[in-house]
């Protein structure tokens, strides 16, 4: 199994968010669970958290062996671990709490600790079983820290086979992250239930194909995770170069103090800034759909528009106030939920996603969705650099995740013909790209929460096509940064 640098960054920083809530790592973070033999009270202990009756003790022996700063202090807490309960014991937490905050040394032993006896066994099991990609690692390496390994009792429970026996490595992943869903949701110590946020987050990476891990942010349970960002290739003050792109203080390119190594990499930073930021906003939109598409409880169509799997709708008591919140605070009507059926809520539920993204006033929030399509084209049309998106024909522009595809609901609307923009039309949030189709959510489909494939052409362009009296024509691309939201 090959996984690049990145990717394996981003599943050490997705596990670390998942652990501790940084995804930096905290090493020194304390945690007290009744996860120990007979469901005892143990410490459990750093980045990825080790604990109290398992790793523990090689740990602080290892730190030890290294000289750390509080090696001495450690030392006769050594025989104890594992053998006499320490979860109460203020002096050594405190210990463990210092080293990790303070020495290095400690740091850096938790790292080797940690990629022997997780990541290491983790990659190990993927390759032996023929796993291949980014994602697959993350979700097994998820297990090796959280569950000690691929349980079989979860394996059990789902019928596709590992990609070595002859199995797709897509389905299995897929429904070995919906079986351990179920497992920790209702496992008989309650302490697992909430940790279904992990699951959550691989179903949502999985919802939007992300299976080589190049879509990034990652939401790992509200914690916002990207690769670490490499800072040994050059002696070059990153951080005040990021400030100074930030306030718009591009670095003259012929400096001649910013020459060879360092002057292409100034040079990359400025010409690329805005494509990142740009990237974190999509991702961000593309997430937001689909946690609003997951609460929904999941509904489907078909290429053809047939529905494939019915979700909640939009009058059932606990998603009608939903749809009132996107009312609300997505274009300021405080007087409509989900049970004035008369009254289409999809401009909502778009202006409410682009609002949580931090679109801000480079979206123009509307009840209507005509009224953003139109403004869109005219802004492409007039070259408005400060626009959120460009409205463009369906053969100008290939869809990324975070663009809008944009439909007409009545006989005469098209890219050329936007009746000031006062018509009846339809707009979907694109959150997966793959290489003959699109997939999309929009609200109020079939009076839910509702994600679609759409057709893409040989040279990856969206095809016109008609669904349930709507006539797709055009593609708003997001040309948000987030710096400038």
């Amino acid at each position: 199994m090959i996984i690049s640098p990145n990717q394996k960054s981003i599943c050490e920083r997705v596990i670390n968010a998942f652990e501790t809530g940084s995804a930096d790592g905290d090493y020194s973070n304390i945690s007290i669970y009744h996860d120990g033999p007979n469901r005892i009270r143990q410490i459990t202990y750093g980045r990825a958290q080790t604990t109290e009756y398992s790793h523990l003790r090689e740990l602080v022996e290892m730190y030890i062996n290294a000289n750390g700063m509080y090696a001495a202090s450690m030392r006769e807490y050594l025989p104890l671990i594992e053998h006499t309960p320490l979860v109460d014991n203020t002096e050594f937490k405190n210990l463990l709490r210092k080293a990790g905050s303070e020495d290095s040394i400690m740091r850096e032993t938790q790292d080797q600790l940690f990629d022997a006896k997780y990541y290491q066994p983790a990659l190990k099991w993927a390759g032996d079983n023929g796993f291949t990609l980014a994602l697959s690692l993350l979700v097994i390496y998820d297990s090796f820290i959280h569950s000690g390994g691929i349980l079989k009792l979860i394996r059990s429970r789902f019928p596709e086979i590992p990609p070595a026996q002859g199995g797709d490595e897509k389905v299995w992943i897929t429904q070995y992250v919906d079986a351990r869903q179920n497992w920790l949701a209702n496992h008989s110590n309650p302490e697992l239930h909430a940790t279904v946020y992990r699951t959550k987050c691989f179903q949502r990476e999985i919802n939007r194909s992300n299976w080589d891990l190049a879509l990034t942010p990652i939401n790992a349970n509200g914690v916002m995770v990207s690769a670490k960002a490499a800072t040994s290739l050059t002696q070059i003050d990153f951080a005040t170069i990021n400030q100074n792109l930030a306030n718009g203080e591009i670095p003259f390119l012929g400096d001649p103090h910013l020459t060879g190594e360092a002057g292409s990499i100034v040079s990359a930073l400025a010409a690329t800034s805005i494509a990142t930021d740009s990237q974190g906003f999509e991702a961000q939109s593309a997430t937001i759909s689909e946690g609003e598409w997951n609460f929904f409880g999941r509904q489907n169509y078909n290429l053809s528009g047939t529905v494939t799997h019915v979700g909640h709708k939009e009058g059932e008591d606990g998603y009608y106030q939903r749809v009132g919140l996107y009312w609300s605070q997505g274009v300021g009507r405080d007087d409509l939920d989900g049970r004035d059926h008369d009254w289409p809520w999809s401009a909502a539920f778009i202006s409410w996603v682009m609002g949580k993204a931090g679109a801000g006033t480079r979206f123009h929030n509307a009840a209507q969705h005509s009224q953003y399509i139109s403004k869109a084209i005219r802004d492409r049309i007039q070259g408005n650099d400060k626009a959120g998106y460009w409205g463009y024909r369906l053969n100008e522009m290939k869809p990324k995740i975070g663009d809008i595809v944009c439909w007409g609901r009545e006989i005469g609307v098209d890219y050329d013909h936007q009746h000031q923009g006062d018509y009846s039309g339809h707009c979907d949030i694109v959150v997966a790209v793959n290489s003959n189709q699109i997939e999309v959510i929009g609200g109020n489909v079939g009076n839910s929460v509702t994600r679609r494939p759409l057709a893409l052409d040989t040279q990856g362009y969206l095809q016109s096509t008609v669904q349930g009296g709507e006539n797709l024509f055009a593609l708003m691309s997001c040309r948000i940064s987030s710096s400038n939201a």
